[in-house]
């Protein structure tokens, strides 16, 4: 092997070995540039750790490339010197040998300098270009990180698409499963509260069917009931009592009647009547006959509908009483017309017990009530005197009608107020414009009353606003009977100077 031989290949190792060190620092600075690319997928939160490693291995593939190129282009520089030198060879051999040891002088420099030169701009160049290039990516990733795709990532994708792929898929799965496993959850959830629900309801339905049997009997036994009642309701008051009498009770009406008057209970006194005629151990069947033990309380109730007074009633007939005692005359007469019109009519049916009852005290009665009817009757009468005057001459002729039906059924009354009702009833006629009725009226009281100052101070009084001259007549004629003796002497007196 010649010289010129061994130099070339000693050149070629030197080359090599300068190849092998750019490798290395390319290797270098790609890991250099590693960590900002790490920073940059630190920053995308969408690529996941198998899209790193291909970045990583992209990176690696970047330099074995790099390391391609440097290698061929380090052959191809070889290749030039060996031509050159090879020229300079066959130039040596022509020229003379002194020219031949410069030019072999200067084709060793030549072929020492020339590729340690291009070594070095080869190298600079590269690294030039790499650290652009990191630059470049680390501007991209780190201006958009939210964009997962860049030139390495792209390179990746192409190479390991269906590592991606399938990584995506496990990650869409993954999150499919989450929801599928909160709804399973929660179906499952709603399973277990359905379930309960249904084992509550088991037994409340057990309950409410157990309920429901009894119910229903209820409710036809009630319907039964109740078109029994409206058989009963249309069913006249005759027949009623017709078919209380097949049931044994030999009752009138007059008899339900009385028996109203006296229990203000309804339904006490209805099982009264079916205890004392053995009506409930009869069994009596609607279905069959047509009328049962109910048909008693349905008597009862109609024959209190045709009166005008019953028991049940006085509790309301003790309140009105309390209100009327406590009631005055004032100067609204629609008020004062109104309260009498009340009075009257509560006193008629007080007037009714009693006829009814027959009570002839009202004292009785005023303990059947549970109020003082004797307080009740002179109010009455003292309202009647205060209105009549201002009201119709037959009012006054209706007045003392019922006046006197009351102090005929009631003896105390009338002991107490017969007298002051004839006096009354003659003024309220001479009030009225009738004086002969009235006249005659206080000659009648006259004759039959020992105590004649009273009825002589009344009869003057009455016509003083009248007729006076009248009024001063009957005083002084009054003095044939009446002396300073008696009470209403002064007054007669004071009458008669007038």
């Amino acid at each position: 092997m010649s010289k010129k031989s061994t130099k070339a290949m000693n050149a070629k190792k030197a080359m090599k070995q300068e190849a092998k060190k750019d490798v290395k620092t390319a290797v270098v600075e790609a890991k250099a540039v590693q960590p900002v690319k790490e920073a940059a997928e630190a920053v995308t939160p969408i690529e996941t750790k198998t899209a790193k490693a291909a970045v990583k291995k992209e990176a690696a593939k970047e330099a074995v490339k790099d390391n391609k190129a440097l290698k061929s282009a380090v052959k191809e520089e070889v290749k030039k010197p060996e031509k050159s030198e090879a020229k300079a060879v066959k130039d040596t051999a022509k020229k003379p040998a002194e020219a031949k040891k410069a030019e072999s002088k200067a084709v060793k420099k030549e072929a020492t300098a020339a590729p340690k030169a291009s070594v070095k701009a080869e190298k600079a160049a590269k690294v030039e270009k790499a650290s652009a290039k990191a630059d470049k990516t680390a501007k991209k990733e780190t201006a958009k990180p939210a964009a997962v795709k860049t030139k390495e990532a792209k390179a990746v994708e192409k190479a390991k698409k269906p590592t991606v792929k399938a990584a995506e898929k496990k990650a869409d799965v993954k999150a499919e499963k989450a929801p599928v496993k909160k709804a399973v959850a929660k179906t499952t959830d709603v399973k277990k509260e359905e379930a309960k629900k249904t084992k509550e309801a088991k037994p409340a339905e057990k309950k409410t069917a157990k309920a429901t049997k009894p119910t229903a009997k209820k409710a036809t036994v009630k319907k039964a009931d109740q078109e029994k009642l409206d058989q009963y309701a249309v069913r006249s008051l005759t027949d009623c009592i017709n078919d209380m009498k097949k049931m044994q009770v030999q009752y009138e009406y007059e008899d339900y009647y009385r028996l109203l008057l006296d229990e203000p209970d309804l339904k006490k006194l209805a099982s009264n009547i079916i205890e004392g005629n053995h009506i409930k151990e009869n069994h009596y069947d609607y279905k069959e006959l047509g009328y049962d033990m109910d048909l008693v309380a349905v008597t009862l109730e109609k024959v209190a509908e045709t009166m005008d007074i019953k028991a049940a009633d006085f509790k309301e007939y003790k309140k009105a009483i309390t209100k009327a005692l406590r009631f005055k005359m004032g100067d609204d007469a629609e008020a004062n017309a109104a309260e009498y019109l009340d009075e009257f009519k509560l006193a008629e049916k007080l007037l009714m017990i009693g006829q009814r009852k027959n009570i002839t005290d009202a004292e009785v009665l005023s303990d059947t009530i549970g109020a003082d009817v004797n307080e009740y009757f002179k109010h009455f009468f003292e309202l009647a005197y205060d209105l009549l005057p201002s009201w119709q001459y037959d009012d006054v002729k209706f007045y003392e009608n019922f006046a006197y039906a009351i102090l005929s059924q009631f003896n105390d009354l009338y002991q107490s107020e017969q007298q002051r009702i004839q006096i009354d009833v003659a003024d309220l006629y001479i009030k009225h414009g009738d004086y002969q009725l009235g006249d005659e009226m206080y000659g009648y009281i006259l004759r039959d009353n020992q105590i004649k100052d009273y009825i002589y101070y009344r009869y003057a009084s009455v016509y003083k606003d009248i007729d006076f001259n009248k009024a001063k007549s009957i005083a002084y004629s009054s003095f044939q009977y009446v002396d300073d003796r008696y009470t209403y002497y002064p007054n007669i007196l004071e009458i008669a100077n007038q």
